[in-house]
């Protein structure tokens, strides 16, 4: 049967042709994109491919390997996702975030902010704080990364007294658990021994500082 006669012929010789037409055209399609993908010099980066809530723990299905151009991958993304597996997520993450490092509770993440403590600077190693905060209705009002002072009451007075400035918040509720009045906060290790030895017997309390305080 002609190819004319075929197109212009309603029925089943038609719809068959047009059917294998479409496959042929995506089977091409598709070994052009294999073919490219052998000769792509572009790294393979981990990228989530769900979204994810702060606090989670990151599972091999959460993310894969794709091809990103050098110019779009961020400093310390991730090649591997084994690097990432199992590790807690430090705030929400979206489907197609390439994988990095700070995204994850750590010392990536510790490292990659700025502790503004005018008597400690970054001249200590900066640790993770979990405090329970007397207080913990405004758990819902702070942010990974905002900057908070910690306070305590002096004994003596009764009145509120600063016992650290300049600390980053980390993780809001604490990881792996139910109990949503935790905070896991970033301090210089002079200042995070001394908030956590207060928090042992006197009850905290944070105050939002920083830019979003403004």
């Amino acid at each position: 049967m002609k190819l004319k006669n075929i197109l212009t012929t309603p029925g089943w010789h038609r719809s068959l042709f047009i059917r294998r037409t479409l496959a042929g055209f995506f089977l091409l399609l598709a070994a052009v994109l294999f073919i490219h993908s052998l000769f792509s010099t572009d790294p393979r980066v981990a990228v989530f491919v769900t979204d994810i809530q702060a606090g989670s723990v990151i599972h091999s299905t959460d993310m894969e390997l794709r091809a990103i151009p050098p110019e779009l991958v961020p400093e310390g993304a991730l090649t591997d996702t084994a690097d990432a597996e199992g590790r807690i997520s430090a705030s929400t993450i979206t489907s197609g975030e390439i994988v990095t490092a700070p995204r994850f509770v750590g010392n990536e993440l510790i490292a990659s902010f700025v502790i503004n403590d005018i008597d400690n600077p970054l001249s200590e190693e900066l640790n993770m704080v979990p405090l329970k905060l007397a207080d913990p209705s405004i758990l819902p009002l702070l942010h990974h990364g905002d900057t908070i002072s910690v306070v305590s009451q002096d004994p003596e007075t009764g009145l509120a007294q600063t016992i650290a400035s300049g600390g980053r918040v980390i993780l809001v509720g604490e990881a792996n658990t139910s109990d949503p009045s935790t905070l896991l906060i970033a301090l210089p290790e002079t200042t995070a021994r001394t908030v956590a030895a207060a928090s042992l017997h006197s009850p905290l309390a944070v105050v939002l500082t920083g830019e979003r305080a403004q």
